[in-house]
C-alpha cells in the first residue's frame, strides 16, 4: 500500500492556492490536510495537525511572511518539512529560506510536474530541491561553485568552513586542525562557532551528523 504524504498548503492568494490544489488532487498519495490564506489560522489548524510537508508563500503579507511562519512550524512539528514557493529569485530570499529549514525552494512560474517532483525529493529526504526555473547563476552565487552545488552544502558556509567540518569529522582536535590547515588554533575556533550558528546546532557531534546528512561532507572525505 502506498504511504500517504500529509500536505499542508498557506497561500493568502486563493487563486494561487487553488492552482496548488489542483496540481495535488490527481495524485493518490497526497492528502492536504490543511489550506488557508491566513498565517493565524494556519498556526491554529496546525495545533491539531501535523503535516508531513507544508508548502508556503515566502511573501505572506499578514501577520507573517512566509519565513517566519516557517520558523514557527519548525518551532512545534520539528519532522514536518518545509517546501517554499516564491516569485523571488534573489540571492537572499534563497539563503533565507535554507535557514529556515527549507527542504526544497520552487518558483511561481514552475512546471506542475516540478512540484510532485519536489514533494517526492522532500519525502525520501533527498538534499534541499532547488526548481529549474531557479537561475543558475543564482545558486552558484549562493553556494560558491558547482562543486558546493551538487553537494547541497547549504547555510552559505565557506570552502574552510567545510574543510574544518571535514576534519572534525575525521576526530582532529582544534590543534591538530590549525597545524594541518596552518592557521592559528583561534582562528579554528572563530570557524567552529560561526558553523555552529550558522547550522543552528550547539555541539561538535551536531555539527558532524547534521554535516553528513545534509550532504556537507560524505564518509568519504
Amino acid at each position: 500500500m502506498t504511504e500517504v504524504t500529509k500536505i499542508f498548503i498557506v497561500d493568502d492568494s486563493q487563486i494561487h492556492l487553488e492552482g496548488l490544489k489542483l496540481i495535488l488532487r490527481p495524485h493518490s498519495n497526497f492528502k492536504i490536510v490543511g489550506e488557508t490564506n491566513s498565517t493565524k489560522e494556519a498556526l491554529d489548524l496546525l495545533k491539531n495537525e501535523i503535516p508531513d510537508i507544508a508548502i508556503l508563500d515566502i511573501s505572506l503579507e499578514k501577520d507573517m511572511d512566509g519565513i517566519e511562519l516557517a520558523l514557527a512550524i519548525k518551532n512545534t512539528h520539528s519532522e514536518t518539512k518545509i517546501i517554499f514557493l516564491s516569485h523571488h529569485k534573489e540571492v537572499s530570499y534563497l539563503v533565507n529560506a535554507l535557514r529556515a529549514g527549507a527542504s526544497a525552494y520552487l518558483a511561481k512560474d514552475m512546471d506542475p510536474e516540478e512540484l510532485i517532483h519536489a514533494i517526492n525529493a522532500t519525502k525520501e529526504g533527498k538534499g534541499v530541491y532547488f526548481g529549474d526555473t531557479i537561475p543558475l547563476a543564482v545558486l552558484l552565487e549562493t553556494f560558491g561553485s558547482e562543486d558546493n552545488l551538487t553537494k547541497n552544502k547549504i547555510f552559505d558556509l565557506t570552502n574552510r568552513e567545510v574543510e574544518v567540518i571535514k576534519y572534525l569529522a575525521k576526530g582532529y582536535s582544534t590543534k591538530e586542525i590549525a597545524s594541518i590547515l596552518d592557521i592559528e588554533v583561534n582562528t579554528v575556533e572563530s570557524h567552529k562557532e560561526r558553523i555552529k550558528e550558522k547550522l543552528n546546532v550547539k555541539t561538535i557531534i551536531q555539527i558532524v551528523i547534521l554535516a553528513l546528512k545534509k550532504g556537507i561532507i560524505t564518509l568519504d572525505d
